[in-house]
């Protein structure tokens, strides 16, 4: 992504075997609705979950910076 847009956008890993959900409630509530990792927020939204979908991320994120 950093190749693509640079420093218009940011990416963050988070383990949250390591970190725990106490910063990351939405993320806790996405996996009590029965998603599963890895979940992608886009904006502190979720947009996808059980994978990474690249190409649709890519388009969301391209919307965004236009």
């Amino acid at each position: 992504m950093k190749g693509t847009y640079g420093d218009k956008v940011e990416v963050k890993y988070v383990d949250t075997d390591k970190t725990g959900f106490d910063n990351y409630p939405l993320v806790r509530r996405v996996l009590q609705m029965g998603y599963t990792f890895p979940i992608t927020l886009i904006n502190g939204e979720p947009k996808f979950a059980g994978g990474i979908m690249e190409r649709e991320i890519n388009n969301i994120v391209d919307e965004l910076i236009k």
